[in-house]
């Protein structure tokens, strides 16, 4: 899946699996907090499905389409990442504020942590649950896998907030600090109480097959959240799960 890349600059539409850019639109001129999308990006079957805002400018790809006409780094070659986004298509929602589900949230991060893990060398597997499978089916998709995040919001009363991760009950140390490496990036990007990470029986975790590390993200409570800071939240905690999980690889 191609994705987008936005800097200061510009907006690049990003190689599927590859941290080099095909095509850039210039942020020039008066209207630099505007951009036109040309329509031709979305053609074919290659078409963006998130976009990632740095401020890193990407190299451009070669035009052969072999290796990128400006070294990078791709320190997550080789690696395979499940990722989880809570709740399906199909049923439960899970938290639902403003119009906002978690469902549709979730994806929405699911899809920015793809794209940025992608752009570092790992393969990246998102289960969509069009299907309504159980929690003990979506875990043991798992199997083979480098780690596997189910990402989540959380909700309660409209007044507490904050994020938080867990682990199985009974998770192994290799949880605990991919637990760990993900709660405390998370702490650097949102201003909103570190609720640590905690232990908790749950069944997508403990059908995950060892020894595969698995955690589960809540990033912050959805109904607690202003409608209009959902976006820039969903944006700054993908990067910081990403940034956990690429630490905890490497």
């Amino acid at each position: 899946m191609a994705w987008l890349r936005l800097t200061k600059t510009a907006l690049y539409l990003m190689k599927s699996g590859d941290a080099c850019y095909v095509d850039k639109v210039n942020l020039t001129g008066e209207k630099r907090n505007q951009v036109r999308i040309p329509t031709k990006w979305f053609t074919g079957n290659d078409a963006p499905g998130a976009m990632v805002i740095e401020d890193i400018e990407p190299p451009a790809c070669s035009i052969s389409g072999g290796s990128p006409s400006t070294p990078t780094t791709r320190p997550l070659t080789g690696k395979k990442v499940v990722l989880d986004p809570g709740h399906g298509e199909d049923g439960d929602k899970g938290a639902i504020s403003g119009g906002r589900t978690e469902a549709g949230e979730t994806l929405k991060q699911a899809r920015l942590i793809q794209g940025i893990l992608q752009a570092r060398g790992a393969s990246v597997t998102i289960v969509e649950n069009t299907r309504n499978l159980s929690l003990d089916q979506i875990g043991a998709l798992g199997a083979g896998a480098d780690c596997f995040v189910s990402v989540h919001l959380n909700s309660f009363n409209q007044t507490v907030q904050g994020h938080e991760v867990l682990i199985d009950r009974n998770g192994t140390d290799a949880d605990l600090r991919f637990a760990t490496a993900i709660s405390q990036e998370l702490d650097r990007s949102l201003d909103i109480p570190n609720r640590g990470v905690k232990r908790q029986g749950l069944a997508v975790l403990r059908a995950v097959p060892l020894p595969v590390p698995a955690v589960l993200v809540e990033s912050f409570f959805l109904d607690a959240t202003p409608t209009n800071q959902v976006d820039e939240w969903i944006q700054k905690s993908a990067q910081a799960i990403a940034r956990g999980i690429e630490q905890f690889l490497t």
